[in-house]
């Protein structure tokens, strides 16, 4: 069996070699410019340890005037085109980690976007912020610590390890025997904090996802007194936090004395050696200096690279989340073989559906129904009866366990989603709007919609009048969650939004649930005139509002226990008609 370390390291090269594929075939002619720019960065480092044995001989000791101008220029030389190279590639890396941050981003919405209902449940809106701007960054941050490292430091070491060899073959052995001990701590210490980074990372899922409720229910936490409670969660979250991060800290921060020590002992071990060839062997002072000027150069370098193995750890698993999200299958994809709806009258039928959210919890168990072309049908019942959740597999949100719905006959299984939520409309309990403003929020379903259609869809909703009212008009921002609204301004908002949509099917899923009675009876009528043509499914908790409806459908326990006009439910004298007397003292 593998040992968890050894997959870890495997599925890390195989998401970094999947990283430059993907990449060097859009942005190679960059890479390779920044590369060649790095690379005379490097040959630059070289070259000035080189002319250390001329300042040292043909200078100080041979006093050679053309040797000390020549040196002189060299240096200036040497120093102009190092810089206008790092310049150059400052920039080049600078661009090509932005436009590799932006296409990560835009891959990730595409793909957010691709997800269905179930998966998008499945995490926190503030773990997918958290991991959607740590994985967009991952790429960048270890692409930049490649290049630099491989460009710059790996190259800049290479060639101070040629000028060492060349003046000292022996004493370069000494230098290279310390950098596998080197890389061997590092690389421990790697391992560690990839680890730890993880837990780091997850801690501070949990704290945006707290800090995401706290401003969400703050009226809710004022109203009960709940301050110290939640001080205490968030502040145990945030000690955990802090632990992790510490962790981190000191295991990032070791790599400074390992590779401080063992430089160390290579330059002293140099300094004896190199002192003694010179004062009992004659070599030239030059010879010496150039070697031990090219070692001092080299360290830089050389911690850099002990560093980016850290850096490359960290970076992995930010890259790992990102293909994890790029990669993951929703629960409810578009068959290969799906096709476009084609719409006819619109007719709903429901064929035994048999749905649970969760295995032995049972929601919905074998309701058969028809939805007529162009009528309205009514859902009613108790909470929990698994009205809503009829819309919502419907509008394929979820797919049954069993059983079939069909739009003029076709299986809503084989067409694709799009094509069959492009003929709906839909409003919701939660009357849900954007953080934008109201026009922006009218024109979700509908782009295009001149401002005359825009107006006409608000005074059929009745949202025209308020809307004038508010500070900007229709451009007012609505705020976070729609917080600078009332619930039946939210309310009437929604529907315009459903007016301006004109699909020929419409999904009306207790739309007037925030309003008070005498708002309700003044949207009733303006609701019969939106359904008017178009076939309409109303789930109602004031069966007021479905009187009128040419279906009322009684569903209790997941089961359609009866159906008929309101006559002849009443009529009846069974469940709907025991519900209406309830109800009967409100209306």
């Amino acid at each position: 069996m593998s040992k968890p370390g050894k997959i870890d390291a495997e599925i890390g090269r195989s998401d970094l070699k999947r990283l430059v594929s993907e990449t060097w075939r859009a942005y190679w002619w960059r890479y390779a410019l920044a590369l060649g720019m790095l690379a005379v960065v490097s040959a630059t480092t070289g070259a000035t340890a080189w002319l250390m044995k001329g300042v040292i001989n043909d200078v100080f000791i041979a006093k050679d005037w053309s040797a000390l101008v020549f040196i002189a220029v060299a240096v200036l030389v040497l120093y102009v085109a190092r810089g206008a190279a790092s310049y150059g590639q400052g920039v080049m890396l600078y661009f090509i980690g932005t436009d590799l941050v932006a296409d990560a981003q835009r891959r990730l919405i595409a793909k957010l976007m691709r997800d269905d209902v179930a998966t998008m449940l499945s995490r926190t809106s503030s773990e997918l912020v958290q991991k959607l701007t740590l994985a967009a960054d991952s790429g960048r941050q270890l692409l930049l610590t490649l290049v630099t490292g491989l460009g710059r430091d790996i190259l800049t070491l290479a060639g101070l390890l040629v000028v060492m060899v060349l003046q000292d073959p022996m004493l370069s052995l000494v230098v290279l025997a310390i950098m596998p001990v080197a890389a061997i701590f590092v690389g421990q210490l790697g391992k560690r904090i990839k680890t730890v980074l993880k837990k780091h990372i997850h801690v501070s899922i949990s704290i945006a996802d707290q800090l995401r409720q706290v401003v969400q229910g703050f009226r809710v936490i004022k109203a009960f007194g709940a301050e110290a409670a939640m001080s205490v969660r968030l502040d145990e979250t945030i000690a955990e936090q802090r632990k992790q991060g510490r962790k981190i800290s000191v295991l990032s921060a070791r790599t400074q004395p390992i590779v401080e020590t063992l430089a160390g002992i290579a330059v002293a071990v140099i300094i004896l050696y190199g002192g003694w060839r010179v004062i009992v062997h004659g070599a030239t002072p030059g010879e010496f200096f150039s070697f031990i000027t090219a070692v001092l150069l080299a360290y830089d370098p050389a911690r850099r690279i002990a560093g980016a193995r850290v850096q490359i750890e960290q970076g992995l698993v930010g890259l790992r989340m990102f293909y994890e999200m790029v990669d993951s299958v929703p629960q409810h994809a578009d068959r290969p073989d799906a096709k476009p709806l084609l719409l006819g009258k619109g007719e709903i039928r429901y064929e035994d559906i048999r749905f649970s959210y969760e295995e032995g919890a049972p929601l919905l168990e074998g309701v058969s129904l028809v939805v007529e072309a162009g009528k309205t049908t009514a859902f009613v019942g108790g909470s929990g009866s698994g009205k809503s959740t009829l819309l919502s597999l419907l509008l394929r949100f979820w797919e049954p366990q069993s059983g079939v719905i069909r739009v003029d006959g076709q299986d809503i299984a084989g067409v694709t989603a799009a094509s069959l939520r492009g003929h709906m409309a839909y409003v919701g309990q939660d009357a849900f709007l954007f953080d934008g403003s109201i026009r922006d929020n009218l024109c979700i379903g509908r782009p295009d919609a001149t401002d005359d259609m825009i107006t006409a869809a608000a005074m059929a909703a009745q949202a025209h009048d308020f809307i004038l009212e508010l500070p900007q008009g229709y451009a007012t921002p609505v705020g976070e969650l729609a917080s600078r609204l009332s619930g039946g301004q939210k309310s009437r908002i929604a529907i315009a939004r459903a007016f301006l949509r004109d699909a020929p099917i419409l999904l009306l899923d207790e739309p007037t649930a925030a309003l008070d009675a005498h708002a309700e009876e003044a949207i009733r009528i303006t609701l019969a005139d939106l359904a008017k043509g178009r076939t309409t499914i109303m789930i109602a908790h004031r069966l007021a509002s479905v009187v009128g409806a040419d279906k009322i459908v009684v569903i209790e326990a997941g089961r359609v226990v009866e159906s008929g006009t309101h006559a002849e439910l009443i009529a009846q004298g069974g469940a709907y008609a025991a519900l209406y007397a309830l109800q009967v003292g409100e209306v």
